[in-house]
């Protein structure tokens, strides 16, 4: 073999070994959601702060590559999780524009939705991804804006239909439906209260629709 071959066999090595290796990530979207709603289940439990690839992929039974072939990072892995959360509460919306429900109901129904499924992804949770995952928690935020834009097409409706004053401001409504957001949300939640969301719901849809004055017996 003369000299000249031997080069050129020599550059056709070196070619192949500089050529870059692409690695596919294996996308699978049903098992993608169903370690999503794992990883939900786990933050819920465990909170954001004290958890590993490592240690996600043996509570889960399954590779490290596993994971990173669906979540390329901590950070992907809790904003999909939100993600999911977000989604699953939107449902909210069908029940709130449901005709063949009576106008009131619509709105307990959709407001004891909302609240029961953002109370079960606990306080906790979103008081961390609050403070530690930024990105994550302005999804939250413009979810909770979309809710009350909702609330307000829903009381504007109410308004055409003859259940409120036209001359009645409707972003009082929403405003007092926004604090009443906040309060269930808060940190420290009254320990009474921590069990019983649904009489919560119902008692404050009643104080909206029938008020706190007791009615006195005519003499």
């Amino acid at each position: 073999m003369n000299l000249e071959r031997i080069h050129q066999k020599v550059n056709n090595f070196k070619k192949v070994g500089r050529k870059s290796v692409i690695k596919k990530r294996y996308v699978d979207l049903k098992l993608k959601e169903k370690y999503t709603i794992k990883l939900l289940v786990y933050f819920q439990k465990h909170g954001l702060n004290d958890f590993s690839m490592s240690k996600l992929a043996s509570d889960f039974n399954i590779s490290k590559t596993t994971l990173y072939n669906h979540f390329d990072s901590k950070e992907s892995m809790i904003d999909a999780a939100v993600v999911y959360k977000l989604n699953s509460i939107n449902d909210y919306k069908t029940v709130l524009f449901d005709k063949d429900l009576d106008y009131f109901e619509r709105l307990r129904k959709a407001m004891l939705f909302y609240c029961v499924q953002i109370f079960e992804m606990s306080r906790n949770l979103l008081k961390e991804v609050k403070e530690e995952y930024p990105k994550s928690w302005h999804k939250v935020v413009l979810f909770q804006q979309q809710m009350l834009h909702e609330l307000q097409d829903y009381y504007k409706l109410g308004q055409r239909i003859g259940h409120y004053h036209n001359e009645f401001e409707v972003d009082l409504l929403v405003a007092n439906d926004q604090s009443f957001f906040l309060w269930l949300s808060q940190y420290y939640f009254p320990e009474k209260y921590n069990h019983d969301i649904v009489f919560i719901v119902n008692q404050y849809c009643r104080l909206k629709f029938e008020g706190i004055r007791e009615k006195l017996n005519k003499r």
